[in-house]
């Protein structure tokens, strides 16, 4: 690390340093303006739960809704705060996360905003331990090893709906029937996504499937597929060969399979499919990657798209 890149992490440490310093005080001083002026500032970690804090505030007058990482970041795996995202913190009311350990960026950040209340969308959904396919019973202490991706699944969403509903309901009551009927509104439009697509899934020729990455653990366990084998590969990670084996394996034995690709990584191994009698290739979206004009609407257009996706490869003749 030469001298000049010592200097500019300095400074940059400095700049953090000093916004973190005058946040208590901003934040209580504003915050009490605020709720004077009948406003509340909500800002959301990411795009899924973006999506819903858009979805919910509809129509609630002083509400602004804001995202921490911009809607293109896609999954928090290696995501930094900002002297902006510092900022934004220190004006927020609420800070809206998935939880399960998506937003471990924030850790030490949140003890420089004690008045800032925090809705953690995850509260009561069965996690998943990160790298298996498998459902475990009891949620671990260390959430840094389960797999944060809980919004893929529709029944999770709904959960995490119900918990930001509730949320926002104790810290701003006056409001409540509003959050409520846009909670169920929201939920209903969910909730027919997944009937859609638990009939599409009946239709595909095999349940056994193979994942390319965690964050189809819960899509998998929500539509009743069974995970073979479980892989996580992304931008700069790709399978080693023994894993590739394993996946080629995997294959083999089952004779016919699905393998679910996350779209929002271009990685496809065409030799794992050719090791099977009958293979289907899905790349899902998972619902963490949007457009700003139309993030309201994000995670019920990546479902519908999953679901004509399914529909079209179960009857390719149609």
């Amino acid at each position: 690390m030469n001298l000049s890149y010592r200097k500019k992490l300095a400074v940059i440490a400095a700049v953090m340093a000093l916004l973190a310093a005058g946040a208590v005080v901003i934040t209580a001083v504003t915050g009490a303006r605020r709720k004077e002026e009948k406003k509340i500032n909500i800002v959301a970690s990411f795009m899924p739960v973006y999506t819903a804090a858009l979805q919910l505030t509809k129509g609630v007058d002083g509400a602004d809704v804001s995202v921490l990482a911009p809607t293109k970041t896609g999954c928090l795996h290696d995501y930094q705060l900002t002297p902006d995202n510092m900022v934004a913190l220190s004006k927020a009311d609420v800070l809206v996360i998935n939880g399960a350990g998506a937003e471990s960026f924030l850790s030490d950040a949140l003890a420089n905003y004690p008045d800032l209340s925090v809705i953690d969308t995850s509260k009561g959904v069965a996690l998943i331990e990160s790298g298996s396919p498998h459902e475990h019973d009891e949620l671990h202490e260390d959430e840094h090893s389960h797999n944060e991706h809980i919004w893929v699944s529709p029944s999770n969403h709904i959960r995490q709906v119900q918990n930001l509903r509730d949320g926002l309901i104790r810290y701003n009551p006056e409001n409540k029937e509003k959050y409520q009927s846009n909670a169920d509104e929201y939920i209903s439009k969910i909730q027919s996504v997944k009937s859609e697509l638990e009939r599409a899934v009946l239709t595909l020729p095999t349940r056994n499937c193979i994942l390319f990455h965690d964050s189809l653990a819960y899509f998998a366990r929500e539509f009743g597929l069974h995970p073979l084998a479980s892989f996580s590969i992304g931008e700069e990670t790709a399978l080693s060969a023994a894993q590739l084996a394993d996946a080629a394996q995997a294959a083999e034995k089952a004779g016919s399979v699905l393998l679910l690709y996350d779209s929002q990584y271009e990685a496809e191994y065409s030799s794992v499919a050719e090791k099977a009698s009958y293979s289907l290739t899905l790349k899902l979206d998972t619902a963490v990657i949007g457009e700003s004009e139309d993030a309201k609407d994000s995670w019920l257009n990546a479902m519908n798209k999953n679901l004509r996706m399914i529909k079209d490869a179960a009857n390719p003749s149609k």
